[in-house]
């Protein structure tokens, strides 16, 4: 029944490079954040499990092939998220925010949430992001990110500096 819902991140920075693909940012609203990679399915399936904490800066994102219904359980974790649902290029198409933990005392009996529009990738936020950085369906995110390999994975909306220089070199022509 789980085969396809992926457990939700939870965030402590001294484990980022013990696990995650990869690392870069994530930009949504004028706001950077720093991002953990979820690739493979074992590496999605663990996404932030366990950890105690994600700093307001931090996020991590999981990255798929192809559209679908990317639901998310929230298994092992111990904070609550913001969770935002992405096309390929960006455009937000579903959020959740403040999604709780799930009690231990569930065991695998954990509500899903999201997966509801289909999407291509979904960012996992500290809880309260949305609201503090106003953050609505619509609205475009965009990420520079390197896998642990050192291939390079740039997509979504620009970010704002991105915009702003090729304004510049549109005018220096």
């Amino acid at each position: 029944m789980h085969r396809f819902i992926r457990p939700a991140l939870l965030g402590s920075l001294s484990s980022i490079a013990a696990f995650s693909a990869g690392s870069g940012t994530v930009e949504a609203k004028g706001h950077r954040f720093v991002a953990e990679v979820a690739v493979t399915p074992e590496e999605q399936q663990k996404g932030l499990m366990f950890r105690r904490s994600l700093a307001q800066d931090h996020c991590m994102i999981f990255l798929y092939d192809e559209d679908g219904s990317h639901g998310i359980w929230m298994k092992n974790c111990l904070i609550s998220l913001d969770v935002a649902w992405i096309t390929a290029d960006g455009k937000v198409v579903e959020m959740v925010a403040n999604v709780p933990p799930c009690s231990p005392l569930r065991g695998d009996d954990c509500p899903t949430y999201g997966g509801t529009v289909p999407a291509r990738h979904f960012i996992e936020f500290a809880a309260g992001t949305f609201k503090r950085i106003g953050l609505k369906k619509g609205d475009c995110i965009g990420w520079h990110l390197k896998l642990e390999d050192g291939t390079p994975i740039v997509g979504g909306a620009p970010a704002a500096s991105e915009k702003a220089s090729v304004k510049t070199k549109r005018k220096s022509k």
